[in-house]
């Protein structure tokens, strides 16, 4: 179960055994000359009850004696000419129940600036009481003052957002403050001194119930880098949508070439499809808020298309690597395997994460996988696969590219054979997903400059393609001047023949009456042959 600070039930537990415990202690039978101590350990905590003589020589007092968490009292804070009473408390599982403190009904000044984020307590609850109250200093810069050692108790969950660097850390020395009738958690009179992730250390100048809190802030980018990301996005995925729309056009209009009919401009254009879909979907979530059934359903269409996007890459990946390394299986069979990773593999992780998961889409921030609950893992740990995969191929083909043109090199004496081992990496790096690496590395607030690499990089995804595998193709080029001239005889071949007698006859130098020169039969045998080229394109 979760406590909250605001449900009195476990602060007034502490409070009762606390009193319990020094009603105990005072009725504890005193001895004159000797130290009365009795320690334990319950179900709810290790105690210790101590009674001192007076005019006793008093030592640093440390409660518990043993462990890495505890409360030490120098020996000059105690009352020498008076009987001292002790009481050390060391609760086993109390802070368990306090795991979503509102910073708003604290008294902690620090974590009320960060009013959006709960806090838990991240160690055991230690307490200390003595009677009468030692003497220390106000100051908190002098002496004596009471040492906190507290060692974190976290889970898995908390550990990891402890050490995640997109997280703002905030570690408190506080304690329950009954003085308004209830525990309210305060830090006034204590300050955490030093420590790491595992402990902290904290000077108090007085003595209650202590605890460590934890406050977890994610870092958020300044206004102005939100607006220049923002921009960045709009119009590099805009630029895409229009760069990837004429590579699709394009490899349609030309798919009846030979040269464009093959596997490799076939992946193309399922890669550019996949991208397409998803930055058109992309800027139409931007204007649904999260939380909404719109925004949940373009969140399962993202997650797919994505997802998508990066199973071709795999398969742009993979073909590249049969092509180039190890030829494997036949053309048909290649087909189908390709299909099956670029759309099946996708929409069967879609299905099955869709449906154990549903509240994961679209509930916060945007409309997207929740990165609180885990999901987000469905789309990270294929893409990093991926990313994985197809850096190990381009490595391997790169070695092999500049291989061959070292030996060109040696043999021709040619310097442009590693201009082409460097266009080659340039254009096998937007397909096989390259840009997402930058993605990996932009993780916390530190890392600015990759988040913009990221940001021009992968929106643009689609220009590169349009570029280097549309624009600048060579085979593509030569597609086109082809088709085109292909049109231009079409055009001309229908024009001859709906032309007029007349003008035949007067262009072929014939007048009327009279019969058709060679000239005549060579044009109608060179458009008869020029419809056969057209057939068999």
């Amino acid at each position: 179960s979760e406590i909250t600070e605001t449900d009195p039930v476990v602060g007034d537990l502490i409070e009762t055994v606390s009193k319990v415990m020094n009603h105990m202690a005072s009725n504890l039978e005193p001895s004159p000359t000797s130290v009365i101590s009795i320690e334990g350990t319950s179900a709810v905590a290790e105690y210790s009850l101590v009674k001192i003589p007076a005019a006793s020589s008093m030592a640093p007092y440390r409660f518990p004696s043993q462990g890495s968490s505890y409360i030490s009292v120098p020996g000059e804070a105690f009352h020498s000419k008076a009987r001292t009473t002790i009481v050390g408390l060391l609760y086993h599982t109390m802070h368990r129940f306090y795991k979503k403190i509102n910073p708003l009904n604290t008294k902690i000044s620090e974590a009320v600036h960060y009013k959006e984020h709960k806090i838990i307590v991240a160690s055991h609850i230690i307490s200390l009481k003595v009677e009468p109250p030692p003497a220390l200093s106000r100051n908190l810069s002098g002496a004596p003052l009471i040492r906190i050692v507290l060692a974190h108790t976290l889970s898995t969950e908390q550990s990891n957002q402890m050490v995640n660097n997109t997280n703002k850390l905030f570690l408190y020395c506080a304690f329950l403050d009954y003085r308004s009738g209830t525990g309210v958690w305060s830090d006034e009179g204590c300050i955490r001194i030093h420590g790491n992730l595992s402990y902290s250390v904290c000077i108090c100048n007085h003595l209650t119930n202590f605890a460590i809190l934890m406050q977890v802030v994610p870092m958020e980018l300044t206004k102005v880098h939100q607006v220049a990301l923002s921009s960045i996005s709009y119009i590099g995925c805009s630029v895409s949508i229009f760069c990837l729309t004429i590579t699709l056009v394009t490899f349609a209009i030309l798919s009846s070439v030979s040269t464009i009919r093959n596997q490799r401009y076939h992946i193309h254009a399922n890669l550019s499809c996949a991208i397409l879909v998803a930055q058109i979907l992309l800027l139409i979530s931007f204007r649904f808020d999260p939380g909404t059934l719109p925004c949940k359903i373009l969140a399962i269409l993202l997650h797919f298309f994505f997802l998508s996007a990066f199973a071709w890459m795999l398969v742009e990946g993979l073909h590249l690597y049969s092509m180039v390394i190890k030829v494997f299986g036949s053309e048909e069979s290649k087909h189908l395997y390709y299909y099956g990773i670029g759309w099946g593999f996708p929409l069967l992780i879609c299905i099955v994460s869709a449906t154990s998961a549903l509240d994961s889409y679209g509930e916060v921030g945007n409309c997207w996988l929740s990165l609180e609950k885990g999901a987000i893992w469905a789309f990270v740990a294929p893409a990093l696969f991926v990313i994985v995969v197809n850096v190990g191929i381009l490595i391997a083909v790169t070695r092999i590219i500049s291989r061959i043109a070292a030996d060109n090199y040696k043999v021709h004496g040619d310097a442009n054979a590693f201009k082409l081992t460097v266009k080659a990496v340039a254009v096998l790096l937007p397909i096989l997903g390259s840009s997402w690496i930058f993605g990996v590395l932009a993780i916390n607030d530190h890392s600015i400059l990759f988040k913009y690499m990221f940001a021009i990089f992968n929106s643009l995804q689609g220009f590169f393609i349009f570029l280097f595998h549309c624009l600048l193709n060579s085979e593509v080029r030569a597609a086109f001047k082809h088709k085109t001239k292909v049109w231009s005889l079409t055009s001309s071949s229908v024009r001859n023949v709906n032309v007029k007698p007349f003008n035949s006859d007067i262009m072929n130098g014939n007048r009327l009456g009279t019969s058709p020169t060679k000239l005549n039969t060579w044009d109608k045998s060179s458009h008869s042959a020029n419809r056969i080229d057209l057939s068999a394109v």
